[in-house]
């Protein structure tokens, strides 16, 4: 089954998948207007508030959906906090996808460590493959020398590089080009899917055929 697109919050979009929800919907917007409240001071009982409309950069915006609010500032979310890259690969491990998700709240303020940490969710991966996941290099290479897909191959080597660079001073400026860290996020869900995922429905299927059936192929094979 195709996976449906997934559109991120964007400033002043009509419609993309509601950070609350997670269903793609239409989205109302207005500005914010501050409303006096009553509060007491610390000293007597005098009281502070006032009420004005706030600059063109105050945003909120309603998801038809769910009814639920998000505020912006400057055509950024500061509620909720926003995850803008699509969920995990549901057969990642707990740990990777864990490791994937605080990657995912933390690139807004750091896509460099953001990256760092898809690079460590890379390294347990390669463990999650059956390799040693001690050296990510070393482990491609094994899994190149047993037939790796060579898409996979090159999406393991994107993350492996792209998050060296981000650990270490490097030719690719992570602050400069964030949206490489967002491809990673990508590159981690492929490479779930074709080594974890595919892997597992076809074999689940097979497993299903009639058994006269996989007796007779396993008796072809064996000629």
């Amino acid at each position: 089954m195709k996976k449906e697109k997934y559109y991120p919050p964007q400033h002043a979009l009509g419609q993309f998948h509601c950070p609350h929800c997670g269903v793609y919907a239409k989205q109302f917007w207005a500005h914010i207007e501050a409303k006096r409240i009553w509060a007491n001071s610390f000293v007597g009982s005098s009281v502070s508030d006032f009420t004005e409309n706030l600059e063109k950069d105050w945003n909120i915006s309603k998801c038809e959906h769910c009814d639920k609010k998000m505020i912006w500032f400057e055509g950024n979310i500061l509620y909720p906090k926003k995850i803008i890259v699509d969920s995990p690969n549901d057969d990642l491990s707990d740990e990777i996808k864990k490791d994937y998700l605080e990657a995912a709240i933390v690139f807004d303020d750091s896509p460099r460590s953001s990256a760092a940490i898809l690079r460590l969710s890379l390294q347990k991966l390669c463990k999650q493959l059956g390799e040693k996941g001690e050296n990510i290099n070393n482990d491609i290479g094994e899994m190149v020398k047993k037939g790796l897909n060579p898409l996979v191959q090159k999406s393991l080597d994107s993350l492996r590089i792209t998050g060296n660079n981000a650990a270490h001073p490097g030719e690719i400026n992570i602050e400069e080009e964030p949206d490489k860290v967002l491809k990673l996020f990508e590159l981690i869900n492929f490479i779930a899917e074709k080594m974890l995922t595919e892997p597992k429905e076809i074999g689940g299927f097979y497993e299903n055929l009639p058994e006269n059936s996989k007796k007779a192929v396993k008796k072809r094979d064996e000629i």
